[in-house]
């Protein structure tokens, strides 16, 4: 072989690899860039969906209930539904009453329903009730601004200075502080006071 065949050799083999390695980046390059067109566009859907399903993050309510006490009412995530935009579907929500006599109740729940016409508020699973020293753990909490009632239920404890209880249902009546414990079958209320 002359030396003019090897150099061809040499330079054909160098342009066939190169060729390739281009063939391969265009080609690769333009894959990943497709699923990047994709993925945007997925992405992109995904937002329009949330859009038109009316999600909010770190939303804050605030007004007064029907006797005069304020309240604040936040929530992680919420949505409504357009047919009933009233009702809005929180995830982690967290109340704060502040009562006209200066106590403060607050209550948490990993999940509920505020109805914005109303001021009524639902809270659902490990719902949390902490008033100073007093706290209560349910399943269940619902507020009726109007009855002016707090009704929690479902595998309630209470923990305060003055003892400890569990019971079905609790209801708790704002406009007198009243406090009515419930069973749903023939057990007795359970309450131990501390001396």
């Amino acid at each position: 072989m002359s030396a003019r065949k090897r150099k061809l050799i040499v330079i054909q083999t160098i342009l066939f690899t190169i060729a390739i390695i281009l063939l391969y980046i265009f080609y690769y390059k333009g894959s990943v860039n497709n699923k990047t067109t994709e993925e945007i566009k997925i992405e992109n859907e995904k937002i329009e969906k949330l859009s038109e399903a009316n999600f909010f993050e770190n939303v804050e309510y605030k007004g007064v209930d029907a006797n005069g006490n304020r309240y604040l009412l936040k929530s992680e995530l919420a949505s409504f539904n357009e047919g009933k935009p009233e009702l809005v579907d929180m995830v982690g929500m967290n109340a704060f009453f502040y009562f006209k006599d200066g106590t403060i109740l607050e209550v948490s729940g990993k999940k509920g329903v505020y109805n914005n016409k109303t001021n009524d508020m639902s809270f659902r699973d490990e719902v949390k009730v902490v008033q100073a020293e007093n706290q209560i753990s349910a399943d269940n909490l619902d507020y009726f601004n109007f009855k002016r009632l707090i009704n929690i239920y479902g595998n309630v404890v209470g923990k305060s200075l003055d003892g400890n209880f569990s019971s079905d249902i609790l209801n708790l009546n704002i406009d007198d502080q009243s406090v009515d414990f419930l069973m749903n079958n023939d057990n007795q209320v359970k309450i131990n006071l501390k001396q």
